[in-house]
């Protein structure tokens, strides 16, 4: 099993990309420390990009008893809570569900000098899964691309999303 360096989510429903760091432990979490990051859906290649870096620049990876302390404390679940409210205000939704409805989510995660972007299949509310562990609709890019060949390649990979529920 590789060892995954670096961890984000990264979400779009039509109105708004939400970039969210993950760090992991014994499972993986929105990383407390990392506030996420929004962009308008006309954001550009190079912006999205290095926002996507940014957010993978904060993961990290913590030992047991240093996840299980994060993991009871709450903390993690509350800002999950007032993040979707938060975007809920800004953006004009009236409800959770109106907009988590059309919300695509590619995973993405760093290793061996490779970017993987996994698109996912849209299972409930705020519930995704992936396609599948090695199929052809997930990328790997080198590094080293540009911010604009990045974002470019995240842009593909919501193509690549199956679904949202109805």
């Amino acid at each position: 099993m590789r060892k995954i360096d670096a961890s984000a989510n990264i979400f779009f429903n039509g109105s708004f990309y939400r970039i969210k760091t993950m760090s992991r432990g014994m499972l993986e979490y929105g990383e407390p420390d990392a506030p996420p990051h929004y962009l308008p859906p006309d954001a550009d290649d190079v912006t999205l990009g290095r926002t996507m870096r940014e957010a993978l620049s904060g993961s990290k990876n913590v030992c047991v008893e240093e996840f299980q302390k994060i993991f009871h404390s709450g903390v993690v679940q509350q800002l999950q809570k007032e993040q979707d409210a938060w975007a809920m205000q800004r953006y004009g939704y009236k409800t959770k569900r109106a907009m988590y409805l059309r919300m695509d989510c590619c995973w993405i995660n760093v290793a061996d000098g490779q970017i993987e972007i996994k698109p996912t299949l849209h299972k409930g509310l705020d519930s995704y899964s992936g396609i599948s562990n090695d199929g052809p609709e997930i990328q790997h890019v080198s590094v080293a691309i540009s911010d604009a060949e990045l974002g470019a390649a995240l842009r593909e990979g919501f193509k690549r999303c199956l679904g949202s529920p109805k």
